[in-house]
């Protein structure tokens, strides 16, 4: 038998319970349409977290005996992670390689504009050695660190408004191809080339999306649609899009350049105070990755953290109709 104190005290618990299941269940529900409201796509940005703190919730509706609506939270919670978890979760990739395919690598790194310490990313380039990296938030110091490196990397490539430091850049082994005037947008923050990885030739993209509504993101998609569009087949976008992979803007995005967004990638961001454990397990996954049908993902994998907030990518690809033999990478002076 429970005592009055005790039976007022369930009810409280089973009120605020109740209401916190209503808030978080309308935040999950409500993230699915973020195409309509560009609100609720910033919502959309917090379901992994929102669906695991429903469940919990859903306990304590169980424990005050508000059995509809414990359901209801499970359901809700249930629905927003069997979206989430195929990003969160490190997955075998669907990319396979033809017995000979070549296999290259690519190192997508927000760099962090105010950085103390640029030796732990020049570190991490010289130990992947990748066959071409993509950088975000370049600043001028970030252009003359990467000068240092330009006799691994002696293909760079940097988009940025005229009067300012640079923000999406470039860095290749491989030869940018002939005649390949590149694509770059400062408001989109986006910058593309074409390289020539052994005689077949990927579209390399470096994007840098602003924060979702009420910041920029949504202007910078619909800006940059038409130029995605044009970019072609085979082609991969690496970045940091400051979006979720399950989000409505990173589906604009992949159905504007006819890519598929890579899953698997986990995790890449937290606070810039909190040591990277956390942005590894319960940071937000906004460093993705795009690639066309022409292009086959083998495998991602987040490396270990410089001095950005933001973890880097490594992922390893073979496009489709690669030669199926490679020589040694020469490396000369742009």
């Amino acid at each position: 038998m429970t005592s009055p104190d005790g039976a007022r005290r369930r009810e409280i618990i089973g009120g605020l319970a109740l209401a916190l299941a209503v808030a978080l269940g309308f935040g999950i529900l409500a993230g699915f349409f973020g195409d309509r409201v560009y609100l609720f796509d910033t919502m959309a940005q917090f379901r992994a977290h929102a669906s695991v703190a429903i469940l919990v919730v859903a306990g304590f509706l169980v424990w005050t005996r508000l059995f509809a609506a414990a359901l209801a939270s499970i359901c809700a919670g249930g629905l927003g992670l069997a979206t989430v978890l195929p990003f969160l979760l490190p997955l075998p990739q669907d990319g396979t390689a033809l017995p000979g395919s070549p296999r290259y690598t690519l190192l997508q790194m927000n760099l962090r504009f105010d950085a103390p310490d640029k030796a732990a990313a020049l570190r991490l380039i010289g130990e992947r050695l990748p066959d071409v990296v993509t950088v975000q938030e370049m600043t001028g110091s970030w252009e003359r660190a990467f000068a240092g490196i330009l006799d691994r990397y002696p293909y760079q490539y940097f988009c940025a408004y005229p009067e300012h430091d640079g923000d999406a850049g470039i860095l290749s082994r491989r030869p940018f191809a002939e005649g390949d005037a590149g694509v770059c947008d400062p408001f989109g923050a986006f910058a593309a080339k074409r390289i020539d990885f052994n005689g077949t030739q990927v579209v390399i993209g470096s994007q840098h999306l602003r924060w979702p509504w009420p910041g920029r993101q949504w202007r910078q998609v619909k800006a940059l649609a038409p130029k995605l569009a044009g970019l072609g087949d085979p082609l991969i976008i690496a970045g940091d899009f400051n979006s979720a992979p399950w989000t409505a803007s990173m589906r604009a995005m992949a159905a504007a350049s006819n890519t598929r967004v890579i899953p698997g990638i986990g995790p890449t961001w937290f606070l810039e105070f909190m040591p990277s454990f956390f942005a590894r397990t319960i940071g937000l996954p906004i460093d993705n990755v795009l690639a066309s049908d022409g292009i086959s993902i083998l495998s991602v994998e987040r490396t270990e953290a410089t001095t950005s907030e933001h973890l880097p990518v490594l992922v390893t690809f073979t496009p489709r109709f690669a030669r199926p033999q490679e020589p040694a990478v020469q490396t000369v002076a742009r």
